[in-house]
C-alpha cells in the first residue's frame, strides 16, 4: 500500500492483525480435533487461522453476505503455521507457538527451518 505525501511517493507499510487482536476470529468457526491431534493449538486457540485484514475485498457479485462467504472471500486471512491450519496440535507437542527462523539450505528448494522456542526443526521444500 502506498501513500503520496508532498508530490513524493512514500511506502507506508500495512498493518496487519496478529492472533492475539480482539477481531482476528471474526467470521470464523472454530475447527474439530482430527488425526490424533487433540489439543487446542495455543497459537490460534483451535480456529486454524486468524483474519489479518476485515474487509480487504468486496464479495463476489452473486454471492449472498453470510460469515462463510466473508470468510471465503472478503477478509485477508492467514493460516497457522503453528498447526498448520488444523486447530489442533498433538498431545506430543510442547511449544506455545513455533517461530520458524531459516536455518539454512539443504538441497535444491529444500530449506531447513528451526523453531527459536522449542528448536523442532522442519524441512520445507520450496519447489512448485
Amino acid at each position: 500500500m502506498f501513500s503520496y505525501n508532498s508530490g513524493m511517493m512514500t511506502y507506508t507499510p500495512t498493518k496487519y492483525m496478529d492472533h492475539t487482536h480482539p477481531d482476528a476470529f471474526v467470521d470464523h468457526e472454530r475447527m474439530q480435533p482430527a488425526y490424533g491431534c487433540t489439543v487446542e493449538c495455543p497459537r490460534c486457540k483451535g480456529f486454524g487461522g486468524w483474519n489479518l485484514q476485515l474487509n480487504a475485498y468486496g464479495l463476489p457479485a452473486g454471492e449472498a453476505d453470510t460469515p462463510e462467504n466473508r470468510k471465503k472471500f472478503v477478509h485477508f486471512r492467514a493460516i497457522c503455521g503453528h498447526c498448520n491450519g488444523w486447530g489442533f496440535v498433538s498431545p506430543e507437542e510442547t511449544c506455545q507457538g513455533h517461530d520458524w527462523k531459516w536455518i539454512k539450505n539443504v538441497g535444491n528448494c529444500l530449506n531447513r527451518y528451526e523453531c527459536i522456542h522449542c528448536k523442532k526443526t522442519s524441512d520445507v521444500d520450496s519447489s512448485d
